[in-house]
């Protein structure tokens, strides 16, 4: 057996094009194609005059989408590949941006990475790769650049700044301390058990943090904790993370409750992304509005009728309404069925508008006893209350409640609730609701598992957002690419 000869020594008689050392249907031409056709007149005159020549706003585009779609999220990780990597050495322009600068494009430049997000769908709907005939919208939750031990209450917070006000300068300047007396600072004295335990260790990790990063630290801290305190009294929290004040306490779908964000996609009926957006509402309620305007906005209008699926996490009377309002073909199931909850279905029960009263199935009364504002869901919600209860041999396959007696709790717009939920009990509307699993149940998946996106790196709305945009575009531009090769077609010429 021979051994294949190599060439290691030999110089080349011509020095190579970097392009000629990359497959022809490489990703990154697609990449390098769809930036390039955006326009950047707002950058030449915000970088024109005096001063350093900037980078190119393309080039630093060019590598973090091609890092997500690598998964490498890394600011530090992509810089170095920019040096050794031929592909990003071709994406960079040979110009090797540092890590600092890709960092800061990438928190400073939201707008700009929407906008590429936005080209994305545009591209997509003029070579007719979506499929608009169904849409679908979900929710998920990824988990925050915090950790939960870093969440402090209100009261926490104040005895904490008192403490970066007052000592904190004094207490990294000297070498050690006693632990006890992280315990014994002011204001700390009225606060329960575990609070002075959570204040004594981030005092301690406070001055660590400061004997190692010096002067400008006790400033950054003080703005951190007057976030903090700003995002408890603005919203009303019970905790909030230091770390990343507008991050918010969220249960996964393995049950855990971590700090976490609330990131939103609607897709088209072949998982190409067509909006999203990152909130921090642990439910999606509100999202259901925000997302078909958006949806709107990027495909430049919606026929009517177009058949568009959510989970029960939307469902609400307001939220029915709208899609009713705006002739989309809306699928929404009930909550309470979703939930497994036990007796009637709300649906069932017959409203009489003339003696404002329900009529249960087993023709028994239900009436009007109480209206009360729901303060979390911003909503005055009616009361009904069952006559004939106590003596219905119904009664306990209808209500669990301890007396007995059946209550409906009933929403504004309750009308287009019960025509929803009839609408969900026919065979087409089940049908056509499972194709949500085919679609945007993968286009998430693809994110967090093929796209490494299971937690955010970016602190801050803002931040997360931008991430988010990045791997929404990631999932758009492996969309088009693999279509264009099932196709065996020039997709590099297509774009623009």
């Amino acid at each position: 057996m021979s051994y294949i000869e190599s060439y290691k020594d030999q110089p080349y008689l011509l020095a190579p094009s970097i392009e000629d050392m990359i497959p022809e249907d490489h990703i990154c031409f697609l990449v390098e194609a769809l930036i390039d056709s955006l326009d950047y007149s707002g950058f030449d005159i915000k970088y024109s005059g005096a001063g350093h020549p900037a980078y190119h706003p393309r080039i630093l585009l060019k590598v973090l989408v091609m890092g997500i779609i690598d998964r490498i999220r890394s600011s530090r990780k992509l810089a170095r590949n920019a040096k050794e990597n031929v592909v990003y050495l071709y994406l960079s322009e040979k110009l090797s941006p540092d890590f600092r600068t890709i960092s800061d494009f990438r928190k400073d430049n939201l707008g700009l990475i929407k906008e590429v997000f936005k080209q994305t769908v545009v591209f997509g709907k003029r070579e007719k790769l979506i499929d608009i005939s169904h849409l679908s919208t979900d929710g998920t939750k990824i988990k925050a650049n915090a950790a939960n031990k870093r969440a402090l209450t209100k009261e926490e917070v104040g005895v904490l700044l008192n403490f970066v006000n007052g000592e904190l300068e004094e207490w990294a300047n000297e070498d050690e301390r006693e632990d006890k007396a992280y315990g014994d600072l002011r204001g700390s004295d009225q606060l329960p058990k575990r609070s002075k335990r959570v204040i004594r260790e981030a005092a301690r990790y406070y001055v660590k943090e400061a004997r190692e990063k010096g002067h400008g630290y006790k400033e950054e801290l003080e703005n951190k904790l007057n976030e903090a305190r700003q995002e408890i009294e603005v919203h009303g929290l019970d905790k909030v993370s230091v770390t990343d004040p507008q991050s918010r306490f969220m249960k996964n779908k393995k049950g855990h409750i971590e700090l976490s964000y609330s990131p939103q996609i609607t897709v088209d009926n072949k998982g190409f992304i067509l909006a999203n957006e990152v909130c921090q509402d642990a439910n999606d309620v509100k999202q259901l509005v925000p997302q078909v305007i958006e949806t709107e906005k990027n495909l430049g209008g919606i026929p009517e009728g177009t058949a568009w699926s959510f989970d029960a996490g939307y469902s609400e009377g307001g939220n029915i309404k709208f899609l009713m309002d705006k002739k989309i073909d809306g699928y929404i199931p009930d909550l309470s069925e979703h939930k497994g909850v036990v007796g009637y279905n709300k649906g069932q029960f017959t409203y009489e508008a003339g003696s404002d009263e329900y009529r249960c199935p087993q023709g028994k009364t239900v009436r009007f006893t109480e209206q009360y504002f729901d303060q979390k869901k911003q909503k005055t919600i009616r009361v009904y209350k069952g006559e004939s209860c106590l003596s219905c041999e119904k009664q306990k396959e209808c209500t669990r409640q301890k007396d007995g007696i059946r209550r409906l709790r009933v929403h504004p717009h309750e009308t287009e609730r019960n025509v929803m939920a009839a609408k969900m009990q026919t065979a087409g509307a089940k049908v056509l609701y499972k194709q949500r699993k085919q679609t945007v149940e993968p286009a998430f998946g693809d994110i967090k598992e093929n796209k490494g996106v299971r937690a955010f790196l970016l602190r801050g709305i803002q931040g997360v957002r931008t991430e988010f945009n990045l791997a929404c575009i990631a999932r758009n531009v492996t969309k088009i690419w693999q279509y264009y090769k099932e196709k065996e077609m020039e997709f590099s010429m297509n774009v623009g």
